[in-house]
C-alpha cells in the first residue's frame, strides 16, 4: 500500500472552502476564540456525574469503554469536546474532520499542561431533523434513509433502525472499502439486536473508529444529567433564560432566539415541540399542551419535569459546558456563529465561556484535477466558473495564432478605413460602423470556437466535469457533502488516513490538510 500522500497546507486558514467566523481572519489569527487555561478546573461534581454517566452508556451498550473514562477519575482531568449530528455512516467528511480536530487538540494539551486531557464527543441526539442526518453520498450518488413515523419530530436519537441497514449496504457498492461499508452494516444490525435506536449505533460506530484514540461518546438525552441541569430549565420557564440574558442582541447571530429555548420531549406521537406563549393562559404552549406556573413554582417543576427537557441550539451550549467545562469547544464555522452570540448568556449563569477551535478542514484533490491544473490558488468555483476556467485554458492553447490574426484583421480594418475616409469624409462613419460589425462577429466567431473545443474534446470535456464534481457539487465544497470512507478509499484506508492525520503538525492551530487521490 502506497503512503499517505498528505501535508498540512502552509496557507491555512486563509485557503478554506467558505466563510471563516466574522471578524477573526487575521494575519496571526490561529483558529482560536482565546487561549486555552490550564488554571481552570472541573468541578467535582460535575466531573463525576458525567464519569458516571458514560460509563453506564457504555455499559448498558454492552461496549468496553475507552481506556480514557479512567482518567475522568483524575481531579485535574479536562475534556476537549466536539458534537455533532447523527448523521449515517459518518455523513460528510467534516464530522471526522471535527473529531481529529478534538483529538488532536487534547493530546497537544495533554501534553503542554502535564495534565489528562479527553477528547469527548457529545452526541446532538434531541435534534428532530431527521432530513439533516438521512443521506450519505457515495461516489456516484446520495444514499437516503427514510426513518419510520418520519412525520413525527421525534428526536434523531430516539428513532428506530429499521431500514437503515439496506440503505448502508447500496452506500456500500458505490465507493467505500467493501470491509468498512460492512462493518458500518454489522453495528447496525448489533444494535437492532440490543434494542438500541439511532443514538446507540452511532454510539458504535465512534467507538469503532476512535474508541482507540481515547474519544469517549456521551449522550446528553439522559435523565440524571437533565436533573443536574434543572436550574437552566427553570430560568427559561421563568423568562429569564437565554433571550432575557442576551437582550438587545437576541436577533443580531445567525440562531433564531426564541422566547423560551426549551422543547418538550412527550411520547412517540407528539416527539419534540417548542415551548411558546400562551397569550390566553400565560404560561407556555408545547403542541397541545398548556403549561402554566405551578403554585411550588418554577424551581419544582423543573425538577420533576427535567427528563421532558430538551434545550434548543442556543441552550444546549450553556447545558453542555454546566457539566463538562471544556479545556476547549471545536466547532465548524457555523457553530461559531451561534456561540458568538453567547457571552452574555454565560455570564449571566454564572458558566465560562470555553475557548472555541475552528476544526481542521481537508482537501482530496482528484488526479484530474490536478493535471488541469487546478489548486487551491484557482479558487472554489461553481460550476459555470469551472467551465469558463477550463475553456479559457483551451484557449489560451491558441492565443498566438488568435492574436496575431486579430491584430492583422484590426490592422486592415484601419487601413480601409483610412482609405476611405482619404477617399470621402462621409465614408468615416460607414468605415467606423463596419469595423464594429467586425468586431462583433469575431467575437461571436471566437464563442464559436470555444463552443467547439468543447465538442471536439468531449472526453476531456467529461474529464473536466468530473474533476469539478471531485471537489464541489450543488454549490457545497468536498467536505459538506463528501463521505470521508469514500474519500478515505482513495487514499488506501480509513485507519491509515487518520493514523496520517494524527501524526502530523504536532500543534494546537486549525490546519488545511491536502491529499492528493488518484482516479
Amino acid at each position: 500500500m502506497n503512503p499517505i500522500r498528505g501535508q498540512w497546507h502552509p496557507r491555512g486558514l486563509d485557503a478554506w472552502p467558505s466563510a471563516l467566523p466574522s471578524g477573526t481572519a487575521g494575519e496571526n489569527w490561529w483558529g482560536w476564540s482565546s487561549l486555552p487555561s490550564a488554571q481552570w478546573k472541573w468541578a467535582p461534581e460535575q466531573r463525576s456525574l458525567v464519569q458516571q454517566v458514560v460509563a453506564q452508556q457504555y455499559e448498558s451498550a454492552r461496549l468496553d469503554a475507552p481506556s480514557s473514562l479512567a482518567k475522568l477519575a483524575q481531579s485535574e482531568a479536562r475534556v476537549v469536546t466536539v458534537g455533532h449530528q447523527l448523521v449515517i455512516a459518518g455523513g460528510p467528511a467534516f464530522l471526522h474532520h471535527k473529531i481529529l480536530s478534538a483529538i488532536r487538540t487534547a493530546r497537544v494539551l495533554e501534553r503542554q499542561w502535564g495534565v489528562p486531557v479527553v477528547p469527548l464527543f457529545w452526541l446532538a441526539s434531541e435534534d428532530h431533523d431527521w432530513k439533516e442526518v438521512s443521506t450519505v453520498h457515495g461516489m456516484k450518488q446520495g444514499h437516503q434513509w427514510i426513518p419510520e413515523d418520519a412525520g413525527t419530530p421525534w428526536p434523531v436519537g430516539r428513532r428506530s433502525l429499521n431500514g437503515l441497514t439496506e440503505v448502508i449496504q447500496a452506500w456500500g457498492q458505490d465507493g467505500p472499502h467493501q470491509q468498512e461499508a460492512d462493518s458500518v452494516a454489522r453495528e447496525v444490525r448489533l444494535a437492532q439486536t440490543c434494542g438500541e435506536s439511532l443514538a446507540g449505533v452511532f454510539r458504535r460506530w465512534l467507538h469503532r473508529w476512535y474508541g482507540e484514540d481515547g474519544l469517549l461518546v456521551l449522550d446528553p438525552d439522559d435523565a440524571s444529567l437533565k436533573a443536574a441541569a434543572s436550574h437552566l430549565w427553570c430560568n427559561e420557564m421563568k423568562g429569564a433564560g437565554v433571550a432575557h440574558m442576551i437582550g438587545s442582541k437576541a436577533q443580531s447571530g445567525p440562531a433564531h432566539v426564541r422566547d423560551n429555548q426549551l422543547f418538550w420531549l412527550g411520547d412517540a406521537a407528539q416527539g419534540r415541540v417548542g415551548l411558546v406563549p400562551d397569550a390566553q393562559k400565560g404560561g407556555w404552549q408545547a403542541g397541545s399542551m398548556s403549561v402554566t406556573k405551578p403554585e411550588a413554582g418554577w424551581e419544582e417543576w423543573a425538577v420533576s419535569n427535567a427528563a421532558h427537557c430538551s434545550p434548543g441550539v442556543l441552550l444546549r451550549p450553556l447545558y453542555q459546558e454546566f457539566l463538562l467545562e471544556s479545556a476547549a469547544v471545536v466547532v465548524g464555522p457555523g457553530e461559531w456563529g451561534y456561540w458568538s452570540q453567547l457571552p452574555e448568556a454565560f455570564a449571566s449563569s454564572g458558566l465560562a465561556m470555553p475557548p472555541l477551535r475552528l476544526r481542521d478542514h481537508a482537501l482530496v484533490i482528484s488526479e484530474r484535477a490536478t493535471e488541469m491544473g487546478w489548486d487551491l490558488s484557482q479558487g472554489w468555483m461553481h460550476e459555470e466558473d469551472w467551465d469558463r476556467w477550463v475553456l479559457d485554458g483551451w484557449m489560451a492553447g491558441h492565443a498566438q495564432a488568435l492574436q496575431g490574426w486579430e491584430a492583422e484583421l484590426g490592422s486592415t480594418m484601419a487601413k480601409a478605413g483610412e482609405w476611405a475616409t482619404n477617399l470621402s469624409p462621409e465614408l468615416k462613419g460607414a468605415s467606423g460602423a463596419m469595423s464594429q460589425s467586425l468586431d462583433k462577429a469575431w467575437q461571436q466567431w471566437k464563442k464559436k470556437v470555444r463552443k467547439s473545443l468543447k465538442n471536439q474534446r468531449h472526453q476531456e470535456w467529461s474529464a473536466s466535469r468530473a474533476a469539478h464534481a471531485s471537489l464541489m457539487r450543488r454549490g457545497m465544497p468536498q467536505d459538506r457533502w463528501a463521505n470521508w470512507h469514500v474519500l478515505a478509499a482513495t487514499q488506501g484506508d480509513h485507519d491509515a488516513w487518520k493514523k496520517a492525520w494524527l501524526a502530523s503538525a504536532e500543534d494546537p492551530a486549525a490546519r488545511l490538510w491536502i491529499l492528493h487521490s488518484e482516479d
